[in-house]
């Protein structure tokens, strides 16, 4: 809903599994996007903030030190010294998709007098508003329809997610690392892993690749392994970070090019499940993208959108989301 015809202090929060990003804003909200205007007054940041890796109290500990340093910056409080509530607040949370943690978030920012309207939702619903906002105001470009869209996220996990004309939604991915994540920088470096191991299974020698990949976890020998993978918890992050090495070495290396050849195919695989449920066929849509594996390599994307014209279902139109944070403060200056 837009209320009101002036301009608003909102906040908005993007928050995951490694960081916390706050940003205040005063916008003038319009049913448009292309005339919705945000000057952003107060940045802040901390540590993660998805309550199902981190636990809650973790959680809002990240949050608050991120909204207090944003505060700092735009000055957002009374004479007196204390905080005055925003009129909206978007939080947009890894870990966040569910009714009930939904619930106990919005619970703890109605304790936190955090604002006057509160909107909690996961971190993957706002970017196809970031992808339409960056692509079409950041980037002065034509307006293209995002009513049909699809937004793959392609980081440490995996998810896509897409919603037609009618407003119906379909999801493919995201399941974590035991049960899916194809495609992912888990993925990958895991794969690059395994690669170790069944390269010693066969008595080869360790070739460049498989040692840049123990250099870069710090172990030595691939006998090592079994104490990296199997600590509690999992070394996810680390295991992620492979996945740079794992690129870095296709031209040269015929595993590694096998691997990430393969784990564009999942990519694509979301994208078409999902387009697929919602019976996009010959009709068009757009595409957001978000990640570091697809934001820091634009080769990856370039092969994507390839593999999904064989498939004949090539977007529209695509962006690389940059600020995934532009998502909720967009659905907080709409509100």
């Amino acid at each position: 809903m837009i209320s009101g015809t002036g301009p608003k202090r909102i906040l908005a929060i993007d928050g995951g599994g490694s960081k916390t990003i706050a940003w205040i804003a005063n916008a003038l909200p319009s049913e448009d996007i292309s005339k919705v205007v945000l000057e952003v007054i107060g940045r802040g940041h901390a540590g993660p903030s998805n309550p199902r890796s981190v636990g809650f109290d973790t959680a809002f500990l990240n949050l608050r030190t991120a909204i207090a340093m944003a505060r700092e910056q735009a000055t957002a409080t009374s004479p007196c010294g204390v905080p005055q509530p925003f009129a909206v607040a978007c939080l947009s949370l890894a870990g966040a998709g569910r009714i009930d943690e939904q619930n106990r978030i919005r619970e703890w920012a109605e304790r936190e007098q955090l604002s006057f309207q509160t909107i909690v939702v996961d971190d993957v619903e706002p970017l196809r508003l970031a992808a339409q906002y960056e692509k079409e105001i950041a980037q002065n470009t034509a307006a293209t329809s995002w009513e049909q869209s699809v937004t793959l996220v392609v980081g440490t996990g995996t998810i896509a997610c897409g919603r037609n004309g009618e407003n119906r939604f379909a999801r493919a991915g995201g399941w974590g690392y035991l049960l899916g994540d194809e495609g992912s920088g888990f993925a990958i470096g895991l794969a690059g892993l395994q690669a170790v191991c069944k390269s010693l299974d066969r008595g080869d020698e360790a070739t460049p690749f498989q040692m840049a990949l123990l250099k870069a976890i710090g172990i030595n020998t691939p006998t090592e392994l079994v104490g990296f993978i199997y600590q509690n918890p999992l070394p996810r992050a680390q295991v992620a970070a492979l996945s740079e090495i794992v690129i870095g070495y296709v031209g040269s290396d015929a595993i590694a090019a096998t691997i990430l050849e393969e784990s564009i195919q999942e990519m694509v695989d979301l994208i078409i499940t999902t387009a697929s449920r919602l019976e996009f066929g010959h009709l068009s849509y757009a595409l957001a993208l978000s990640g570091g594996i697809v934001c820091n390599h634009p080769s990856i994307v370039a092969d994507l959108l390839r593999r999904l014209g064989r498939s004949q279902l090539a977007p529209a139109t695509h962006h690389v989301v940059r600020e995934p944070i532009h998502g909720p403060l967009l659905m907080a200056a709409r509100w």
